[in-house]
């Protein structure tokens, strides 16, 4: 029978709707779930500054017992038609039951989107490509790295029978300390080199001055990812409002600006992989897993690059490997030992030979869908 579907309104149903990924996603040995109070803070119009610019809904999928069968997000930011060359929306937060909830869901999202403007429909994104996205077609066997989503394997065949067709894949490549060291000392020299001969100087990032060295990151990354596909260039507020939960992670040994001058022109930032210690504690902070999460953060070894770019007009200098080599090299030396560059554009060739040449081999692989809403 097909489910009932609730829109989802005030702060104690959104909640409901964010705990729901357990439940569906709870099974794999893998999953991590998110902290709540972290997802029901994106999803808060009166906390999220992209939800003044931009309009969302959310549903839960119910059967007729009233338990929970699906949920789904929708999200229409004007901005993206500009972004993506369409008047695409977005889905996302999805989880179902079955393909009956799944087609369910879709339409309830399509006709939402539809009535915004909206020609056709991306996702899953939570809720875009700034955020956790795409369907994990790949790799489902691993504990993902921090801010990547984990799915069942059913999800992508659900969503293919619904009638969506694959618009990109973005890929996870890891590393390990052995496959790093051999090309590190040639790392080494090309580094120096591009350093001296860019007139470039490395800087790390710090929690004091967090927020200035935000500002230039935030610079180098509207200039950097411009050309990515999907690339929606954010105000400060919104780059601060993401950037800002970083903070309590940041190892200044992994997060590097590049400046020329007093022009910021490269950034790199890596974090300990805090899926590790959230899976330990379940990510329940109360009663204990706050007093056990420091504890826990110390002991992660292994580490994700989220951000790495060049300004345009600083590319094919050799500064995005020596972004790459101070990274390799603090991080080697801080005893890390393994390392995740994601999410990589299956058709960005410069970011893929770049991981491939040093050592990654593809750990991942997460799909974007597309369906038309004429």
């Amino acid at each position: 029978m097909e489910p009932s579907l609730e829109v989802v309104t005030g702060r104690r149903q959104r909640r409901r709707f964010v705990d729901l990924a357990r439940r569906f996603r709870g099974g794999s040995a893998c999953y991590v779930p998110p902290l709540t109070g972290e997802i029901a803070r994106l999803l808060d119009p009166d906390r999220n500054p992209a939800l003044r610019r931009a309009r969302r809904r959310l549903w839960i999928a119910r059967g007729p017992d009233g338990e929970p069968r699906g949920r789904i997000g929708a999200y229409w930011d004007p901005r993206h038609a500009e972004a993506l060359g369409e008047p695409c929306g977005w889905f996302g937060f999805f989880d179902a039951d079955g393909p009956e909830t799944t087609a369910a869901l879709l339409a309830a999202a399509r006709d939402w989107l539809r009535e915004q403007g909206a020609r056709a429909l991306l996702g899953p994104a939570d809720p875009d490509t700034n955020h956790e996205c795409g369907c994990l077609i790949e790799g489902a066997d691993e504990i993902p790295y921090l801010m990547m989503p984990h799915h069942p394997p059913e999800y992508a065949g659900w969503l293919e029978g619904a009638g969506l067709a694959k618009a990109r894949d973005l890929l996870a490549f890891e590393t390990v300390a052995e496959r790093m060291r051999e090309p590190l000392a040639r790392l080494d020299r090309v580094a120096d080199k591009a350093l001296a001969r860019g007139g470039y100087r490395l800087e790390p990032i710090r929690r004091r001055g967090f927020r200035a060295a935000m500002k230039a990151a935030h610079e180098v990354y509207n200039s950097a990812w411009r050309d990515n596909w999907g690339f929606l260039p954010l105000d400060f507020d919104e780059f601060w409002f993401e950037a800002r939960g970083m903070k309590p992670l940041l190892d200044p040994r992994l997060a590097w600006l590049a400046w020329r001058g007093r022009e910021p022109v490269g950034v790199i930032v890596a974090l300990p992989d805090a899926n590790l210690a959230l899976k330990e504690i379940d990510s329940r902070l109360l009663p204990t897993g706050i007093l056990r999460l420091p504890f826990l953060l110390r002991r992660i070894r292994r580490i994700r690059t989220v951000m790495l770019g060049v300004k345009a007009e600083h590319r094919h200098r050799g500064l995005d490997l020596a972004l790459v080599q101070r990274l390799v090299r603090c991080g080697l030396e801080a005893g890390y030992t393994a390392s995740e560059m994601s999410w990589v554009l299956e058709d960005n060739e410069v970011m893929v030979s770049l991981a491939r040449r040093y050592g990654g081999r593809l750990s991942r692989r997460y799909r974007l869908y597309r369906g038309s809403l004429a």
